[in-house]
Order: structure tokens, then sequence, then C-alpha cells
């Protein structure tokens, strides 16, 4: 039994055709957007974990600021490395007197809050100087 092919089935085929072709292109597009999506929403954490560490960073050089106002002869005395842990920050800091390790009249202090995600680890690293008033 032989099927003849009729104009209706001409244009039936190629309406078939058409709608697979525009189901395609629909599909490449919602691709697209969700890689876009997923992207963003990666960035969007990964700066909301740099702004966190940045922030303990900055809470930590305030501290020692006031330490060094508040208890001066302890915090003169100080030389090394401190650690803590915030969440999922480790935040290191580290005095240094600078140049006279004996009688300092200024200190080098660098903090590093550091992070681990899916893309390594990460950190935000801040640095100062104070000086002793005489």
């Amino acid at each position: 039994m032989k099927i003849k092919l009729t104009k209706k089935n001409s244009i039936l085929g190629q309406s078939i055709i058409e709608v697979i072709v525009a189901l395609s292109l629909v599909v490449i597009v919602v691709l697209g957007l969700v890689k876009v999506t997923v992207v963003s929403i990666n960035n969007a954490g990964f700066a909301n974990d740099q702004r966190a560490a940045t922030k303990y960073a900055q809470d930590q050089l305030e501290n020692a600021r006031k330490e060094k106002e508040e208890h001066e002869a302890i915090f003169w005395a100080k030389s090394g490395t401190e650690e803590d842990t915030i969440g999922k920050f480790d935040i290191k800091t580290t005095y240094t007197p600078l140049p006279n390790a004996l009688n300092p009249d200024k200190m080098n202090i660098q903090v590093i809050a550091s992070w681990e995600d899916s893309k390594g680890t990460h950190e935000s690293k801040l640095e100062t100087y104070l000086t002793k008033w005489k």
C-alpha cells in the first residue's frame, strides 16, 4: 500500500519541523537564563562572604586600637599571631613591633580573615600601623 504525499501532508510535516525548531530555541534560551542565574547567585554569595570577612578584619583592627588606648602596656608588649574563628571565618591577627622590639614606638598590625567555599580558600587582608605617642 502506497501513501500518497499530498499538499496537506507536506504542510503538516513542515509545521512539525517548525515546532521542533522553535522548541529547541526556547530550550536554549531557558538553559542560558538558568546558567546566568546560577552564576549570579554564586557571585552574590561570594560578595557576601567577602563583605563579612572584611568586616571581621576591620573589627579586629578596631579592637587593637581600643586595646592600645585602654591597656597601653599590654598592647605594646604584644608580638606574634592571635587566631580566632567566627562562624566559617578564620581570623589571624599578627602584631609586629617596629623598629625596636625592646622598646617599640610603632606596631604593624595585619589581619587576615579567610574562609573556604566550593571554589577554594579566599581571604580578606587588612593592615595598619599604630604609633606610640610620646
